[in-house]
């Protein structure tokens, strides 16, 4: 499951890993929501792929991965999840809603974030993707292929380094693919 807020590139980055498990054969099956991008919503995306794959729909608990572009998204995405069964990849980089600060609301800790989390997570490895690239690129929305990178280098995705970049390769408008393919590669060189 991938998911985080509207206009963080939580569709692309799904597309990349559906393309990646189709160039190595997977059959694959997944829902996306649209529309929401404008909003700056939740959306969460799920794709299953494996030998045969009879529903798009991740059960309650039965998620193997749980890709968070964003801190409290990440953690509403719990009822995915299971001990047993779940990792999260959590980029730590908070989009805030509008509504925080007019409502005096504060946004949690990475903290927090990780203690909502871990009663559901088999193991967590929380990365400041978005930032990481920030500084590199200029702009944080490469943090998105990076947490890819992370999630195939610790064996949590398992999918292959080659699929990866030709799967950016053909997912991503051509002024972007070497800088893609770069992040892709910083996350493979994450270590915790």
């Amino acid at each position: 499951m991938l998911t985080g807020v509207g206009g963080e590139g939580v569709l692309m980055t799904s597309v990349i890993v559906a393309r990646a498990a189709s160039i190595e054969g997977y059959e694959i099956r997944g829902t996306q929501f649209h529309g929401l991008a404008q909003r700056g919503g939740s959306i969460p995306t799920q794709i299953r792929f494996g030998d045969k794959v009879w529903s798009p729909m991740i059960p309650r608990g039965q998620a193997d991965l749980i890709l968070g572009l964003e801190p409290i998204e990440s953690a509403r995405s719990c009822f995915y999840a299971s001990k047993a069964r779940t990792n999260f990849i959590v980029d730590t980089y908070p989009v805030k809603p509008v509504y925080l600060n007019l409502l005096g609301h504060i946004y949690p800790s990475n903290k927090e974030i990780e203690k909502m989390i871990a009663p559901f997570s088999k193991k967590t490895i929380m990365v400041d993707a978005s930032n990481i690239c920030e500084e590199k690129f200029g702009n944080p929305i490469f943090g998105n292929v990076m947490t890819i990178g992370v999630a195939v280098s610790s064996g949590m995705l398992h999918l292959k380094k080659k699929s990866v970049m030709e799967a950016i390769k053909a997912s991503v408008p051509r002024y972007a693919i070497k800088d893609n393919q770069t992040a892709f590669e910083m996350g493979l060189k994450f270590k915790e």
